[in-house]
C-alpha cells in the first residue's frame, strides 16, 4: 500500500514537468515558421522591385533608340535634281523632292552675257555651246558656272548671272545638254515653258518625232536637217497640251529623261 501512495504522486509530478518543456518546444518551433516566412517575403518583394526597375530604365533606352533610327532614315536622299537656280547670294539650290543643298561659289564674273533675250539652239545656249568646257563656257557666258551636285563624271551645272530654270549637263568634262524647266528663256523659234503642242506642230512640222513617256507625257523631238547637224535634238516635253519643260543637246545624253543616273 505505501508503494502505491508514493508511486502515483511521483508520476504526477514528472508529467507536469515535461508538459512546460513541450509548450516551449511548440512556441519555438512557431516563432522559428513565422520567421521564415517574413524572410521569404522579403525575398520576394526585392525580385519584384528589381523587376520593376529593369523596366522602366529600358523603355527609355528603347525609344531613344527607335528615334534615332527614324531621324537617319528621313533624312538620306538620292536624287540628281532637274533644276537648280542661283540666289542673290550666290549660292545654288538643287530643287528636289527630297532635299535642298547649298555650296558656296566663286567670285562672281559681272556682265553675263545671259539674260531674257537668250536662246536655245540645236547646239546650246547663246555662246555656250556643247563640247565646251565648263572654264570655256564661263568665259563664253562671261559668268560662273555653279556645281548643282558633287562634281563627278555626269553633274549638272547653272549659270550664277542668268535667268531662272537653266541647268547644263556636264558629261566627262564637256557640256552636252541645257534644260529649260521654267523662266522665259526660249528657241530662236520662240518656243517656251508653256507654249501649245500645236504651235510646235506648225512650226516644225514633219521634223517632229513623238515619243509617249511612261508617265503619260508625251515628247516632241525635233530632228534638224542642217548639214552637220544630226548628231543634235531639241526635245519638248508636253504635259495638258503644253510644253512643261524642253532640253537641248547631243545625242545621246539629249534623249535621256536623267542622264546622270542611267
Amino acid at each position: 500500500m505505501a508503494e502505491q501512495i508514493w508511486g502515483e504522486p511521483r508520476r504526477g509530478i514528472r508529467g507536469a514537468n515535461l508538459r512546460p518543456i513541450f509548450a516551449a518546444l511548440l512556441t519555438f518551433i512557431a516563432l522559428v515558421a513565422v520567421a521564415l516566412f517574413v524572410l521569404t517575403r522579403n525575398d520576394d518583394d526585392g525580385d519584384t522591385a528589381a523587376d520593376v526597375t529593369t523596366t522602366t530604365t529600358s523603355s527609355p533606352s528603347s525609344t531613344s533608340s527607335t528615334t534615332t533610327i527614324t531621324t537617319t532614315t528621313t533624312t538620306t536622299t538620292t536624287t540628281i535634281p532637274t533644276e537648280c537656280t542661283v540666289d542673290s547670294a550666290g549660292t545654288t539650290t538643287t530643287t528636289t523632292s527630297d532635299t535642298e543643298e547649298a555650296s558656296p561659289s566663286p567670285p562672281v564674273l559681272t556682265g553675263s552675257t545671259l539674260d531674257e533675250s537668250s536662246s536655245i539652239s540645236t547646239v546650246g545656249l547663246d555662246e555656250v555651246t556643247f563640247g565646251m568646257t565648263v572654264v570655256q563656257a564661263e568665259t563664253a557666258a562671261n559668268t560662273r558656272m555653279i556645281a548643282c551636285e558633287p562634281v563627278s563624271d555626269c553633274y549638272r551645272v547653272t549659270p550664277l548671272e542668268a535667268p531662272e530654270g537653266i541647268s547644263f549637263v556636264v558629261d566627262d568634262g564637256t557640256i552636252e545638254r541645257v534644260d529649260i524647266v521654267s523662266g522665259p528663256i526660249t528657241t530662236r523659234s520662240g518656243v517656251g515653258i508653256g507654249t501649245p503642242q500645236e504651235r510646235i506642230m506648225e512650226l516644225f512640222g514633219d521634223r517632229i518625232e513623238t515619243l509617249v513617256n511612261d508617265d503619260s507625257s508625251v515628247d516632241l523631238i525635233f530632228v534638224p536637217r542642217d548639214e552637220g547637224d544630226d548628231q543634235f535634238r531639241v526635245i519638248f516635253t508636253i504635259r495638258d497640251g503644253s510644253v512643261d519643260t524642253y532640253r537641248s543637246g547631243r545625242i545621246p545624253m539629249v534623249l535621256d529623261p536623267d542622264p546622270c543616273t542611267s
